[in-house]
């Protein structure tokens, strides 16, 4: 990471959920691999905080299921077995069908989906030559927007807490962001049409195509 990066994250001084962000981010285009350890020094000087400032955070990590803490050992970034992330895909393609469905009824009843519209129409034009930053970034605020459209505490916590995040990293889904954008792109469009029905039937789809990519990782394997 450059000086200059450094030095801006010392003056933001990060939160811990900023952290959180930052870590799982940095897990989805390679900048950590799963089952690297991640020492409480290196992430104080990374991020410019103290200490107790990094526990809060690998605590958080450790609730969402991306960091195993062990006692006299630290943190360290899990791994998943393939059927481990078949299973967490299953759970996925449930709640983001359901979320994606929700917010297509609100559109319909009349919300705002300015927010929505923007972060769909900056996937669809970078997704023929996004970068993996590019594409985490677009990808994050699509998923921002949908949760914010969808108006629903509860399942906005449920996703947040799926560990789909480790999956991306593990088993390389990045390299397929152009198709995944694409897909992603036209489930915005049905949401932001009010239907919900194809908005559901959509997402669940991209998600079952994640499914099967992971079953002939495994057969590969």
């Amino acid at each position: 990471m450059s000086t200059s990066v450094l030095t801006s994250n010392r003056m933001r001084k990060p939160s811990a959920l900023g952290m959180v962000h930052a870590i799982i981010e940095g897990l989805e285009v390679g900048e950590y691999i799963p089952g690297q350890r991640l020492v409480e020094a290196e992430l104080c000087a990374r991020f410019g905080v103290g200490r107790q400032a990094v526990r809060d955070a690998l605590q958080q990590l450790q609730v969402r299921g991306v960091v195993s803490i062990t006692p006299n050992r630290g943190a360290a970034l899990v791994t998943l077995t393939p059927q481990q992330g078949i299973d967490t895909l299953k759970v996925t393609e449930l709640l983001f069908g359901l979320a994606a469905e929700s917010a297509a009824r609100k559109i319909s009843d009349g919300a705002n989906g300015k927010r929505l519209a923007l972060a769909t129409a900056e996937l669809e034009r970078l997704q023929s030559s996004m970068s993996p930053q590019d594409f985490v970034t677009a990808r994050r605020k699509f998923y921002s927007a949908l949760a914010a459209t969808a108006n629903n505490d509860e399942l906005s916590h449920l996703l947040a807490h799926v560990r789909v995040h480790v999956l991306r990293a593990q088993y390389g889904f990045l390299r397929l962001r152009g198709q995944h954008a694409s897909e992603l792109v036209a489930v915005g469009k049905k949401i932001l049409e009010g239907d919900p029905a194809e908005a559901s039937r959509l997402s669940r789809e991209h998600v079952r195509r994640l499914q099967e990519t992971l079953k002939e990782y495994e057969k590969g394997a």
